[in-house]
């Protein structure tokens, strides 16, 4: 079970996520590992445009700026630097909020699973309503839980996902909630739980790994 217990599946769920919301294409579906960072700045431009009405602290968007100059030149522990600077001196900013996630992302990204959940909690309780970044960072936190093998605390994370129904991650949100109840030996209700999945037509990437998870847990 090692290619579902935070093999490439799990890792590769979030990276397509990401990318999804920009409509990019995975190219390496089965070996990437890292997370879209590179593409977060546009999800960030998406996201703060639905909050022109908050007031703008130059230097919380200098900051900001200088931390997505970083990510787009791959420098990504001084970016790291930027974000934290940014949560700690204006955390009360849209600015300081959003780098909460970032630095979900970027701890995920380099397996510090305990840190990286800290910051998408962090997010999730400053930011409840994002439409973009609030299930993106329930998935986040749900992945680190997984790479941390607490996958009672991950089933948390993607039940809230999968209840909303409206939302763009609605669909990979049950895909990790069948997948991570196979892995706690909760073969039927993963099985039902993905066969329900698939009667939604979902996309076909997910559909294939549905079948796949369905086929899995029915060994």
């Amino acid at each position: 079970m090692r290619d579902i217990k935070r093999g490439v599946k799990t890792e590769d769920s979030f990276q397509r996520t990401m990318e999804k919301i920009i409509k990019f294409i995975v190219r390496h579906r089965e070996t990437a590992t890292w997370i879209g960072i590179g593409i977060l700045a546009v999800i960030f431009i998406l996201g703060y445009l639905l909050y022109p009405q908050e007031k703008v602290k130059p230097e919380a968007e200098l900051l900001y700026t200088q931390a997505i100059n970083f990510i787009n030149m791959g420098r990504f522990q001084e970016a790291e630097g930027y974000f934290l600077e940014l949560s700690e001196k204006f955390g009360n900013t849209r600015p300081g909020r959003v780098a909460l996630y970032y630095l979900g992302v970027i701890n995920y990204n380099t397996a510090r699973f305990n840190e990286a959940l800290d910051f998408f909690d962090k997010f999730l309780s400053k930011e409840k309503g994002d439409p973009l970044l609030t299930p993106s960072a329930l998935l986040g936190a749900g992945c680190s839980a997984e790479g941390l093998k607490d996958y009672e605390r991950a089933l948390k994370y993607y039940e809230k996902i999968a209840g909303d129904k409206d939302s763009h991650f609605y669909f990979l949100g049950m895909l990790a909630l069948g997948r991570v109840n196979g892995i706690l030996g909760n073969t039927d209700k993963a099985q039902a739980i993905l066969k329900k999945l698939l009667e939604q037509n979902p996309p076909q990437d997910i559909v294939n790994d549905a079948k796949f998870y369905l086929g899995y847990f029915n060994k």
